[in-house]
């Protein structure tokens, strides 16, 4: 169990070598600096939070679900026109499609399973793949 765990460490820092991380990191410092996108940011998660309470109780206010929403779609709209979200987003979904990869790879050595058709369309051969971006499960 040793070896496996030691492989895993390996794995895991050679993905934060990766350009992927490497520029999902910069992605979210450089976001974090913007004074507009950290604020929009902060002000989408606040109404996100106060969403998920307000679906938690049991006698719901209809009305104000509705207010919660329409405003998290106004800062997700505007966020959506923010350069270093938009960066930000294109970085998180880069590293994802790592992440899905990385898991499909192993899927195969460990299962011999493939992704199927409608999961990405693989055929089996890394040596012309462009990436499939698989969300093997």
């Amino acid at each position: 169990m040793n070896e496996v765990f030691e492989k895993t460490r390996e794995l895991g820092e050679a993905i934060q070598r990766s350009d992927e991380y490497l520029t999902l990191k910069a992605a979210e410092a450089k976001a974090m600096k913007n004074t507009e996108a950290a604020d929009a940011m902060g002000k989408y998660m606040e109404l996100r939070r106060q969403m998920e309470l307000m679906l938690a109780q049991g006698d719901k206010d209809w009305v104000k679900i509705q207010q919660v929403s329409d405003e998290m779609q106004a800062w997700q709209e505007h966020m959506n026109m923010v350069d270093d979200i938009i960066h930000l987003n294109q970085a998180q979904k880069a590293f994802s499609t790592l992440i899905d990869e990385v898991n499909s790879v192993l899927r195969f050595i460990v299962t011999g399973e493939m992704p199927s058709e409608d999961k990405g369309g693989c055929s089996g051969s890394c040596a012309t793949c462009h990436g499939c971006g698989s969300k093997v499960n």
